[in-house]
Formats: C-alpha cells, structure tokens, sequence
C-alpha cells in the first residue's frame, strides 16, 4: 500500500551545530522527547527527507536525531583534506549524539545510511540499541546494482567526478531548473517510484543539487569502495532489514542475503516499491519500525501504563 500522508507533516525542529574533532561543522536537528532514533539519511539528503518517519517517531514518544552529513547541506568542513569515508561519517554520529547527551540511540539508515549505521556498530556497538536497514546495502552498492561492465562504467564515471565534478554538478542541476523533467526521467528509469511524494521527492533532489560537490563526489566514491560485510554476523542487537521490488540501486536480493547473515534479523519486503520507499510508505512501514523499537526494549507511553 502507497500511504504516505500528503502532504507530508513538517517536523517543528531544533536546528544546532556541533563540531567534531577534526573541525567540522554539522548542522544537526532533533525533535522530541524520549528515547533517540538517529536517522542516518542518504547522501546529499537533509532532514525534510526524512520529515515522515520524524513525525511518526515524535508522535510515539521518541527524540528523533538528524544531521547533515559533513560537507553537505548546512554543514561545513575546514578544508577537502578531511575524511569522507563511512566510519568517519560514523564518528560524526557519534559525536553528534555525545554533543546532545545522548548515550545511546536507535539507528534508522537510509540507503547511504545503512554502511553509516554500520560503522557506527562497529567503532560502538554498545551504543546502538538497534539498526533499521531501510533501502540500503551493506558493501559495494554498485556491485550489487549493475552486472559487470556496468558497474565497473560506474566506478569510473564517479571517480572522474570526484576530480572534475563540475561537469556531473551541472547536469544535477538540472533537476532543480526543470523539476516535471527531473521527475519523468527519474520515475521512467524506475530510481523513484511514480506514487512517491513528489514535493519530497524534488526537495531530495534540491538538496543533492546544492551540496558542493567535491564533498558530495567525494563521499559517494568513499561509499562505492566500502564494503562491511564481514560485520553482519557478529550483530547482536534487534535489526530490521527493508526492501523493495523495484529497487535496482539497492537490490531486494542483496537485503535478502544481508538479512540471511545477520543472526535473528527481521526481513520485510515491499512489492512495487522503490530506492524511495521511505517516501512512498506510511504506516505500512511505521509498524515494522515500531516493532524494531519494542524489540529494542522501548514500548511506547500507552504500552508502558498498561504493562
């Protein structure tokens, strides 16, 4: 069922910033009280991307945590010599949630945020009390997404642009100067279903068109070469792993293996469902989600006073 609320609610959130160690400036948000859920997004995405799930997670009681990821969005870097790669993206977590007292949080990855979420088990599996895998792959996504030679094109179409990225910066713009395009060409080629929310839709497209792209290239070539595979086995804590049919970028396949190899994991699959399902679903995610977190030890306020 395609049920995402329209239009999507907007998320009263406190906007912050924390630095990191090595002198990066993350605009972070949170709304809510209760127990955190960090919501570890795709790349180049901002915080309204993810407004739904936010929403949904305040309503029932949780502090809902985002950042923008170094480089991108509202946050800024000291200089290009800094760290992309996934386990410092999962440090940046980290710190953000150290920089708002919180110990420990459930982790919902979206696609460049599930090797996030990751990284973040293994640098500190005692603070993630469990990790939602939405629409994502745990290594070397375009080896997963194309066959040979394809995904090899691939690699090297984004190594050139992590050198020379204005060519790539131009043709993304694209999107933000002709929207009714950017949504016919993206929903013909199957990268985001037709029934998604298409506002939100376009402002994930705005926001990966206004990183600077040395960040935005440079992460995503730190991402197609990462690879925490060997992770899945040793997780311990409740995991969730969410697919669609129609998801080339990450495919179904590939979640299924994953869920396969991690001990006791949850898999949940839905048909005619794309990369975007985050945005294309409401309650029909909500609940697995919701379950997720109850696996996790946490029941939300009504469950709590009748227990």
């Amino acid at each position: 069922m395609f049920d995402l609320p329209d239009p999507v609610p907007r998320v009263p959130w406190h906007h912050s910033t924390v630095t990191t160690d090595d002198g990066a400036a993350l605009a972070v948000q949170s709304a809510g009280d209760g127990p955190a859920v960090l919501l570890a997004n795709g790349i180049g995405v901002t915080a309204p991307g993810l407004d739904a799930i936010a929403e949904h997670l305040r309503h029932r009681g949780h502090r809902a945590v985002c950042w923008d990821y170094r480089g991108m969005g509202r946050s800024r870097v000291p200089s290009w010599s800094v760290e992309f790669t996934m386990p410092r993206h999962a440090r940046d977590a980290l710190q953000v949630l150290d920089a708002l007292g919180e110990p420990k949080a459930a982790v919902l990855g979206w696609s460049m945020g599930v090797p996030v979420g990751l990284e973040m088990i293994r640098l500190a599996a005692d603070r993630v009390t469990a990790f939602g895998v939405l629409f994502g792959s745990p290594g070397q996504p375009f080896r997963a997404a194309f066959p040979r030679p394809v995904s090899d094109l691939v690699h090297l179409a984004i190594s050139a642009s992590r050198v020379v990225p204005w060519g790539a910066q131009a043709f993304l713009r694209i999107g933000v100067t002709m929207p009714p395009l950017a949504w016919l060409l993206c929903t013909l080629i199957g990268f985001c279903g037709d029934r998604a929310n298409r506002d939100v839709f376009m402002e994930h497209v705005r926001s990966v068109t206004e990183s600077d792209k040395k960040a935005y290239f440079g992460t995503m070539y730190e991402m197609m070469h990462h690879d925490a595979r060997d992770l899945l086995p040793s997780l311990r804590c409740p995991v969730l792993v969410v697919a669609g049919e129609k998801d080339w970028v990450t495919p179904p396949e590939a979640a299924a293996e994953m869920a396969r190899l991690i001990p006791g994991a949850r898999h949940v699959y839905f048909p005619e469902t794309s990369h975007f399902g985050v945005i294309e679903h409401g309650p029909s995610l909500w609940d697995p989600i919701d379950q997720l977190l109850e696996d996790a030890g946490w029941a939300p306020p009504a469950a709590r006073d009748a227990a």
